[in-house]
């Protein structure tokens, strides 16, 4: 339901878990085993006692999503933009230069220095134009 939201939030930092194929007894497990937050727009799900820990999104655009959860959360919008994998959420890593020449663009590679690269899934990541035009809440833009 709010995957896109998930993915945003991760370029930006946030330690987001997310798995489409969670039910709503999975989610409440792990919001309560992990001490996470629920975000969610299911008010069924809100209304479960176990449940208690949420935060409801209101919007249906990305956009107000995000402003909606740093908002809620100040410390989130505190964190690094490009420091977790937008797939996998785990942090990434520095790699070399010459390890990302055959997993991104021939015009990327010959004008960036720093890439990253997810230890899980592979994915490579760098701080491009893309990166800027992403909206920060709160934030000016490069």
């Amino acid at each position: 339901m709010l995957g896109k939201l998930a993915k945003r939030l991760r370029l930006l930092g946030v330690d987001v878990l997310y798995d489409s194929a969670h039910d709503d007894n999975e989610i409440i497990h792990l919001s309560l085993k992990q001490q996470r937050v629920i975000l969610t727009r299911d008010i069924a799900l809100t209304g479960r006692p176990l449940a208690s820990n949420h935060l409801l999104i209101s919007s249906d655009h990305i956009q107000d999503q995000v402003k909606q959860v740093l908002a809620a959360f100040p410390t989130a919008a505190l964190t690094r933009p490009l420091t977790r994998c937008s797939r996998c959420n785990d942090l990434l890593t520095l790699i070399r230069k010459e390890d990302a020449q055959d997993r991104v663009p021939h015009h990327v590679y010959s004008t960036v220095d720093d890439f990253l690269q997810c230890p899980r899934c592979g994915r490579t990541y760098w701080n491009g134009t893309h990166v800027h035009r992403m909206e920060i809440p709160g934030k000016a833009k490069k």
